[in-house]
């Protein structure tokens, strides 16, 4: 039996063939995503095993910009349990707090968003070309999936350093990485990330609500 095959079903599910890999997949970042919700620092080891086991599986798919976002997540993930771990000295309270972007930096996150989205998308459309060996396949959504993972890349860096922006990015990305997944006939990945916004909507709200009482002090 070969755990890392997404050929290897464990089950079906309405017609759909259930991978081993893909389930553990789901269920680590089902906990990640909830855990950092919560502000709990145990989402950083959750959510390494998570992308590990995602990585092969876009891999399989053909997601190679989905792929290529797991390695960040994962050299992030390990800068974010760093973060998160600090404490002050004397209070030992974490020195990290949840906070808003400054307005400017708002303006230059969203223009960044857009132009990085616009080149890596062609760049991700002539890894089939540059390296056939390890792309065979056409990229699938290039603009989409890369939109995807050019938020992600800056939802999840904002998450490290505890930003309410993080939250508004992971919203819009699970809006529209579902309808990639369903189209790409992965239904558990679809299902997670509907879950995902949900928690997602959760996290703002309840980040907000953290960041207006710690003002409040």
């Amino acid at each position: 039996m070969d755990f890392f095959n997404t050929q290897n079903i464990v089950f079906e599910a309405y017609g759909y063939p259930m991978s081993l890999i893909e389930l553990v997949a789901t269920l680590f970042g089902l906990l990640a995503v909830f855990l950092s919700a919560k502000e709990h620092i145990a989402t950083w080891g959750f959510g390494l095993v998570n992308v590990a086991l995602s990585f092969i599986v876009f891999k399989q798919a053909a997601l190679y910009s989905d792929m290529i976002l797991q390695i960040y997540f994962f050299l992030t993930g390990v800068y974010g349990w760093y973060m998160w771990a600090r404490r002050d000295d004397d209070t030992r309270e974490n020195v990290v707090k949840i906070t808003f972007l400054k307005p400017n930096q708002q303006v230059y996150l969203a223009l960044s968003i857009v132009v990085m989205t616009l080149l890596l998308a062609q760049a991700i459309m002539r890894l089939p070309q540059w390296l056939p060996q390890y792309f065979p396949q056409p990229a699938a959504f290039p603009y989409v999936d890369t939109s995807i993972m050019v938020m992600s890349i800056f939802g999840n860096y904002l998450l490290t350093i505890k930003k309410i922006e993080a939250w508004i990015l992971w919203v819009i990305v699970d809006i529209i990485a579902p309808i990639v997944y369903f189209q790409k006939q992965m239904l558990l990945f679809t299902f997670e990330f509907l879950i995902f916004l949900a928690i997602a909507i959760f996290a703002l709200v309840n980040w907000i609500n953290i960041y207006k009482k710690e003002k409040a002090l």
